[in-house]
């Protein structure tokens, strides 16, 4: 019985690192896309992630990552970025401009749905 319980807990580590390793591949493309779209600059090409939590989401249990990244509209400034992911699913992304506006990108037409929305 112990036997089993370690090789079960292993197989849930290994799936939780890939599960993560595979959103955080896919927040840096979405953000690389999100910046494109806008005809901004990603800055130091990263993304990072800020938080994560369970939730019930249309295909059941998922874990909703929220990622934080930074780019620049004219090569001087940085303003924030975030991203949403739940499960690989893109739920949203923001970007912050220098004037206060603040623009959301839903998921993208790969994923089944709209555009941009400012």
């Amino acid at each position: 019985m112990t036997g089993l319980m370690i090789i079960l807990s292993l197989a849930l580590v290994a799936f939780y690192v890939n599960d993560t390793w595979r959103a955080n591949e896919r927040a840096r493309r979405v953000g690389r896309q999100a910046c494109k779209r806008a005809g901004v600059q990603l800055l130091d090409a990263t993304v990072v992630r800020i938080g994560q939590r369970p939730v019930w989401g249309a295909r059941g249990l998922a874990l909703r990552r929220r990622y934080r990244f930074e780019f620049s509209a004219d090569g001087a400034g940085r303003h924030p970025g975030e991203i949403s992911l739940e499960g690989q699913q893109l739920q949203r992304v923001t970007l912050d401009w220098p004037d206060g506006g603040r623009e959301f990108q839903g998921p993208d037409p790969a994923d089944r749905g709209g555009g941009p929305e400012r």
